[in-house]
């Protein structure tokens, strides 16, 4: 079962989709992003997240630099629940199995349940 993104980041979810959002945190996670007024099928944006969701992020954020969250608890449990191991999490993510496993254990999940799944 994938996990939703979290609640803090509903207002994007619901404006561009989880698929898109995900892109959109994965190139450009802890950095902004320009959001143009009217993107078009050529800007960076819409190459990345679709013309289409690049155009609903407009209408809630037109002309604005995004703050693009981090979101490490999110993709630490996505990751995982799509198979990954502890160590590509990690190097994904730029932090320490530890800290995956300290992730995974605050959202409730343990090693052996993923795995027993996985």
């Amino acid at each position: 079962m994938t996990p939703p993104p979290p609640a803090e980041l509903d207002t994007l979810t619901r404006a561009i989709g989880a698929d898109a959002l995900l892109r959109l945190i994965e190139a450009h996670a802890g950095t902004r992003v320009y959001v143009p007024i009217e993107p078009n099928q050529g800007s960076p944006l819409a190459r990345l997240i679709g013309l289409d969701a690049a155009r609903a992020l407009a209408k809630i954020r037109p002309g604005a630099a995004l703050k693009v969250p981090l979101a490490r608890e999110w993709r630490v449990r996505l990751y995982r629940s799509r198979g990954e191991s502890y160590s590509t999490i990690a190097r994904r993510l730029g932090i320490t199995e530890s800290t995956v496993g300290k992730l995974l254990a605050q959202a409730g999940q343990t090693r052996a349940q993923l795995d027993l799944f996985a």
